[in-house]
């Protein structure tokens, strides 16, 4: 009933669009909805599917978009949902827009910091030709560390992101204590020193500390106090005066201020501002008129509000959205799993040597994902098709390889390596085949560029392809047509159809390779041809998939994964 050329196209546009894999409930859709004719035949068609779907599947992804490529390169095209363009943002006026991304240097950045809070902080203040603002938030001295304040900035600006001002804000320590005196001279915070537990029993019980009803004087004299020494860490905070009856438990009188006896790599000071306070301070004296934020801090969001309110200032706008939640695959149940992400449960598997280093491949990190080939520009097209919404999005690398595939297709050169070697005998091939001292291997299928590979009577292939294979008709990429054995039998051009495997294979001399993926480091070899590449230059290895030159010495090369 249904035209096999046309079930075909569309089987092979699913499989390049998913990693290789059509889905028979996916191809029937797609047809039924672009070819109306069909739809009287849905089950006929269904059928008829199925053995098109198992044909497609065997193929490489590599054989796959070769073969939709001939048939209907139009399809190569991805209609892509996402978004061009950022929605309106809430009160903001041309020029005048303040952003701000504030992360602290607890650590290196990880991938769902820049995939959201900080593009679309950079975004926004481009798109209002406004001020995009860069501010560590270094003012928990037990957190921080002297190395990340460079390593937040390297890791924004490798990840194509640019900043019109940077802040510091342990630089204003004279500002914090300045609007805390204001404050607490106001009589709209105090200085409380409860012990934890008893705070906390006030709390539960909606009752108010005695420390609350001590007037300004006293409130000043403490504070002195907290500054000079005389207090122990724990033994005094700053609270805001919002009320201990307040429905959410949050909110009742939250600390300000509090002292915290570290080493800080910038400053010797021993009272420290807390999250909000610093917040609303950095904020207002920076001008920021719209600011974004996981809806996690939702919460802080309303403590802010009052501290604007007590100090009579009109606080930005609020602008929160879900979290981005990645996933991968669990190499031995084949599940889904969350992808460790703590900053503190990352630097706890470093120090026990679980991974190697904060760029190890299998952690969430900036510098981890550049390092494997991800590009900018991947990251910026996500952060749009993320947008503002609510929703926490949970991904796997699916979506985000998809996005990164298009930006490297294009550019990336071919190359072959066969892991696991097996050798081949091809002097009688070879002979039958014309083929004397070279062959010419094509660079990348849009370009008219090509590179000469030396090839003598042994070859090497990939032990999987040759167990799998063995005694098939394939063709071997740029060489010929062989029927596999240990020593291969020469096949005629004729014998050749566009269902027939074709495989990469490596000559007699070649490069030492080591591929390192999240799963483990995979060994073989590759073409000579990847000495002469420059560390950091991104490649396709045929049918293997995509990755970037990590180093090299005289014999090897170690190639990154980063994905089919």
């Amino acid at each position: 009933m249904g035209d096999l050329k046309l079930l075909r196209k569309y089987t092979l546009q699913n499989a390049v669009f998913y990693e290789g894999k059509a889905n028979l409930k996916a191809v029937l859709g797609k047809m039924l909805a672009n070819e109306p004719a069909f739809r009287k035949h849905a089950t006929e068609l269904e059928k008829e599917l199925l053995p098109v779907v198992a044909e497609v599947n065997a193929l490489s992804l590599e054989e796959q978009r070769a073969e939709l490529e001939q048939l209907a390169p139009e399809l190569l095209v991805k209609e892509e949902k996402q978004q061009d363009e950022l929605p309106p943002l809430k009160n903001a006026i041309d020029g005048k827009v303040v952003t701000r991304f504030a992360p602290a240097p607890t650590g290196p950045l990880h991938l769902p910091h820049v995939l959201r809070a900080a593009m679309l902080s950079m975004l926004y203040a481009k798109k209002y030709n406004g001020t995009f603002i860069v501010r560590l938030e270094d003012t928990d001295p037990k957190k921080v560390e002297a190395p990340f304040y460079e390593w937040i900035q390297e890791d924004l600006k490798n990840a194509g992101m640019t900043w019109d001002k940077l802040y510091i804000e342990s630089d204003d320590m004279p500002l914090y204590y300045e609007y805390a005196e204001k404050l607490l001279s106001q009589d709209v915070a105090y200085v409380c020193t409860c012990l934890q537990e008893q705070f906390q029993e006030f709390k539960k019980r909606k009752q108010s500390c005695p420390c609350r009803n001590n007037g300004p004087d006293k409130q000043l004299e403490r504070w002195e106090y907290m500054r000079s020494g005389k207090y122990q860490e724990g033994r005094a905070v700053v609270r805001l005066k919002i009320g201990m009856d307040r429905p959410n438990p949050a909110i009742r009188d939250p600390a300000l201020l509090r002292i915290a006896q570290a080493n800080h790599p910038r400053r010797k000071d021993k009272v420290w501002p807390l999250y909000n306070f610093a917040n609303v301070i950095e904020d207002h004296t920076q001008g920021v008129t719209h600011v974004f934020r996981g809806k996690e801090h939702q919460h802080n969001t309303e403590i802010q509000e009052f501290v604007y309110k007590e100090l009579g200032w009109m606080p930005p706008t609020v602008v929160n959205f879900g979290m981005i939640i990645l996933t991968t695959k669990d190499p031995t149940t084949k599940q889904a799993k969350d992808v460790v992400l703590h900053t503190r449960d990352m630097k706890k598997g470093i120090a026990e040597g679980a991974f190697d280093a904060w760029d190890d491949i299998r952690l969430p990190t900036v510098r981890a994902y550049l390092r494997r080939g991800y590009q900018p520009e991947t990251f910026r097209r996500f952060a749009l098709t993320c947008g503002l919404s609510k929703t926490d999005i949970r991904i796997d690398h699916e979506n985000l390889d998809a996005l990164n595939r298009q930006e490297l297709d294009p550019a990336a050169d071919r190359f072959m390596v066969v892991i696991d070697p097996v050798k081949l005998q091809m002097d009688e091939v070879l002979k039958k085949a014309g083929i004397k001292k070279t062959v010419r291997v094509k660079v990348h299928p849009e370009k008219e560029t090509y590179r000469d590979v030396v090839v003598s009577g042994t070859i090497f292939i990939t032990k999987d392809d040759f167990e799998r294979l063995e005694n098939k008709h394939v063709r071997l990429i740029d060489l010929c047509n062989v029927r596999l054995e240990k020593k291969p039998i020469y096949t005629e051009d004729q014998d050749f159809d566009a269902r027939t495997k074709k495989i990469q294979w490596v000559a007699e001399k070649h490069v030492k390779v080591t591929i390192v993926t999240p799963d483990g480091e995979h060994h073989g070899i590759g073409e000579l041809a990847l000495k002469k590449l420059p560390v950091g230059t991104v490649i396709q290895m045929l049918r293997i998939g995509f990755g970037r030159i990590d180093s090299k010495t005289n014999d090897s090369v170690t190639i990154w994964w980063a994905h089919k």
